[in-house]
């Protein structure tokens, strides 16, 4: 909602790139945007994009320039008819927590806090990269919250993320579990606000899908307890408890 995403071609290199652009021109806004220019440029991982260039067009907008990234987000991944299969989305989930360890290891750690299916991209050749960085904190930073780093996404927001609550690298695995749940079930999980105030209970995975294993059960919904400290306390723990899952599938279950 703050611009748009142009695929596009770097006349100098000669490659394909994505060029981000934020058409909100206020301090907020623009500030919000050099902060993402200059942690995305840091960053070296393989499961998340490079960024080449940042630039600004007078009374136009802000611009990012990164790696683009072939293939199709896990949205659309989860909307097509033969579904998410629970081996796809274990492997899934173990390389978006890689990503995670990353980020959360920086220092100062950084969180995402907008991890969803349309933020993850499968490449042709399996490939899994997070993407959009938009709402990033840099954990050491005392500022104000801007509106763009406040906004959420029912159904894969954690509730500290909603009003003033204070979010921590624990809020990215709240909301990995979010999205391999949805994956995994077909719809969302129960938003996090509307069970924190009572009016919603989480429905089991199994209710959805009663073939799926217990620990790939276990791991997902733990992750999905609304407070801090009953979920997974760090990425390389959800990463373990994926790993032993996919590991204890049959084998035929793991093609």
């Amino acid at each position: 909602g703050m611009g748009a995403v142009y695929r596009a071609v770097d006349e100098n290199l000669d490659i394909t790139v994505a060029v981000k652009e934020n058409s909100f021109y206020s301090e907020d806004y623009a500030r919000q945007f050099r902060r993402e220019a200059k942690i995305l440029a840091s960053l070296r991982h393989p499961n998340l994009p490079r960024v080449f260039d940042y630039f600004v067009i007078e009374d136009q907008g802000q611009y990012l320039v990164m790696d683009y990234i072939e293939g199709e987000d896990l949205r659309q991944w989860m909307s097509r008819e033969e579904g998410v299969t629970e081996i796809e989305a274990l492997q899934i989930g173990i390389a978006i927590c890689d990503a995670l360890i990353y980020l959360h290891s920086r220092v100062p750690p950084i969180t995402h806090r907008d991890v969803k299916p349309g933020n993850i991209k499968i490449t042709p050749a399996g490939e899994v990269v997070l993407v959009d960085f938009g709402l990033v904190k840099i954990m050491r930073d005392q500022e104000a919250t801007t509106t763009a780093a406040r906004a959420m996404t029912p159904g894969y927001s954690p509730p500290e993320q909603y009003g003033d609550g204070s979010t921590d690298h624990r809020s990215d695995i709240f909301s990995l579990g979010a999205t391999l749940y949805a994956a995994l079930a077909g719809f969302l999980p129960e938003d996090s606000l509307a069970r924190t105030t009572g009016k919603a209970q989480l429905t089991p995975l199994r209710s959805y899908q009663p073939h799926l294993s217990r620990p790939t059960v276990i791991a997902i919904e733990k992750a999905l307890n609304l407070h801090f400290e009953d979920r997974w306390q760090s990425a390389r723990a959800f990463k373990d408890a994926l790993i032993k899952a996919r590991d204890a599938l049959p084998i035929a279950a793991r093609s």
